[in-house]
């Protein structure tokens, strides 16, 4: 039988093709995802994104890697699968759940590297995954704003910086600056609406800038605007709050009402200037305007205590006034 050398080139093609695969996922799985194969973590800086599950570690790019002249001094995130996926069982959370979350996350990474703006997150080198972690890198960066507030979940050591550190109200006014002209960038010109504007998604930069991060639940404006119907309303529990392990909501605490109350997925830039509002608050008064601890039944009653009586209040404090 004559031998078809186009055929058998071909099968040896693609076996080549998934030998070198079985490899590649063989390694990964051995050393991790490529951005913890491409640098080199020095110490852990702080935590970030829904629930705190990213890890923040200031790193170097290898020395064999080709980044290192470019990008000498990075944040790598990690997010250990092992570690949710245990906290979930811990919670009787079901295994839908975590993989919603980490589709959530997969997105939110998907569209910081699409976003090119000084108030966005800089990604270096994009999401990475291997069987029990998620790992990328971003420009050097400092903390989350909800570690600079004293929330330090997901950080055993906490780093001598972030202990009892306090920020100064001048601080805080340009920081909120820039995050209201990320805003702007978001509405006017990538169309976007956030959703989820939150202390642990507001990233200070080594250098002292805040930029915006955590666009799992970003919708385009057209969504926004248009048929809501492909778009699932957020579900917050009246009592349960273990879903907090693996929020498929945003937080609570800085959520527009309308958000929370609707049975459609509406939104619109007003409910990110909510949200604002409720981190702006948040970061001068030292405390949060709604405290739900993940319970929407504390929110609707705190929701309708404002909107009777305590603004008038809240407003001629003077720290407000400052």
């Amino acid at each position: 039988m004559a031998l078809n050398m186009k055929t058998l080139t071909q099968a040896l093609a693609k076996a080549g093709a998934v030998i070198e695969k079985t490899v590649q996922t063989t390694v990964q799985e051995v050393t991790g995802p490529k951005p913890l194969q491409d640098h080199d973590l020095i110490d852990q800086i702080g935590s970030a994104g829904p629930a705190l599950a990213w890890k923040l570690y200031s790193a170097r790019a290898s020395r064999d890697s080709a980044r290192a002249h470019q990008y000498p001094q990075v944040c790598v995130w990690v997010l250990d699968k092992r570690v949710l996926s245990e906290a979930r069982v811990r919670a009787g959370l079901s295994k839908a759940a975590e993989d919603a979350f980490l589709d959530m996350v997969r997105a939110d990474a998907a569209r910081l590297v699409r976003l090119r703006h000084p108030g966005v997150v800089h990604v270096v080198q994009a999401l990475d995954e291997s069987k029990n972690a998620m790992a990328m890198v971003t420009e050097p960066l400092f903390a989350s704003v909800a570690n600079a507030l004293g929330n330090l979940e997901n950080v055993p050591k906490v780093p001598k910086e972030l202990k009892g550190m306090e920020m100064g109200l001048l601080e805080v006014k340009h920081g909120l600056l820039q995050i209201a002209e990320s805003l702007d960038f978001l509405h006017n010109n990538a169309r976007l609406i956030h959703r989820s504007i939150s202390p642990e998604n507001v990233l200070i930069t080594s250098s002292g800038a805040w930029k915006l991060g955590g666009f799992g639940f970003a919708i385009s404006l057209e969504q926004a605007l248009g048929d809501l119907s492909s778009l699932q309303p957020f579900h917050y529990s009246e009592y349960d709050v273990e879903d907090s392990v693996l929020p498929l909501q945003p937080s609570l605490n800085y959520t527009a009402p309308e958000l929370v109350r609707s049975k459609t997925a509406s939104a619109g830039s007003a409910s990110d200037i909510f949200s604002f509002g409720c981190l702006a608050y948040h970061l001068i008064a030292h405390k949060p305007l709604f405290d739900c601890h993940n319970n929407v039944k504390m929110y609707m009653n705190t929701l309708t205590y404002l909107s009777k009586e305590a603004f008038s209040t809240i407003l001629s404090q003077p720290f407000l006034l400052s």
